[in-house]
Parts: structure tokens; C-alpha cells; sequence
């Protein structure tokens, strides 16, 4: 077995991170090494079409904070993040940075 299993693995198809935005599957975001969060996780802080952005923040403030810890123990592209003990997965995206998820949507 060589150390790259899927090196000349066939792609069948792809979602790519532009179409995930298109499609408001992942919403774009800067918080760091953090540039995407999925919907669910942005619906959170959503009431009556309105985003409120203070707790938004505050809540991607701790995430990354979070986040940051945890990477700090160990390098990969997958890590879970426990926020106001709520989990969350952090995972590499295709753009080299992390998208934040609940589980339910990995």
C-alpha cells in the first residue's frame, strides 16, 4: 500500500467551496484561519430575517479562541471544538482554511 491511498484515485465529482457559497451551503466568514460556517451554525444567531452580528461574533470570538487551543495539540485537517458546551467540528475546506460545522453537518 503506498502512503498516498487516493493519489491516482478517479474523482467521480466534486462540490467545490465556490458552489457551497452559491448555494448558501457555507456562509464566508473571517475569523482567523476560521472562513466558513455552515448554515445551521449561522441560523443560530438569525430571528426574523435578521442576523444578530454582536452575538455572532462573540460566539465566533470563543470558537476560534477554542479552536486555536486545540490545534495548538495537534496538526490535522479535522478537529472538535466544545463552545458554550455545545460540540462543533472544525474541518479543513478547499481553500486551505477551516470551516466550523455542527455535527449533524458533516
Amino acid at each position: 500500500m503506498t502512503d498516498d491511498f487516493w493519489k491516482d484515485a478517479e474523482i467521480i465529482d466534486a462540490y467545490t467551496d465556490e458552489q457551497a457559497v452559491d448555494d448558501g451551503i457555507v456562509i464566508p466568514v473571517s475569523f482567523g484561519i476560521i472562513n466558513r460556517v455552515t448554515r445551521p451554525v449561522f441560523d443560530d444567531f438569525v430571528k426574523d430575517e435578521e442576523c444578530d452580528l454582536a452575538r455572532f461574533n462573540i460566539f465566533m470570538d470563543k470558537a476560534i479562541e477554542i479552536f486555536d487551543s486545540v490545534r495548538q495539540k495537534k496538526d490535522d485537517w479535522f478537529y472538535k471544538v466544545v463552545v458554550d458546551e455545545i460540540p462543533y467540528f472544525v474541518c479543513q475546506n478547499d481553500t486551505g482554511y477551516f470551516t466550523l460545522m455542527k455535527p449533524e453537518d458533516y
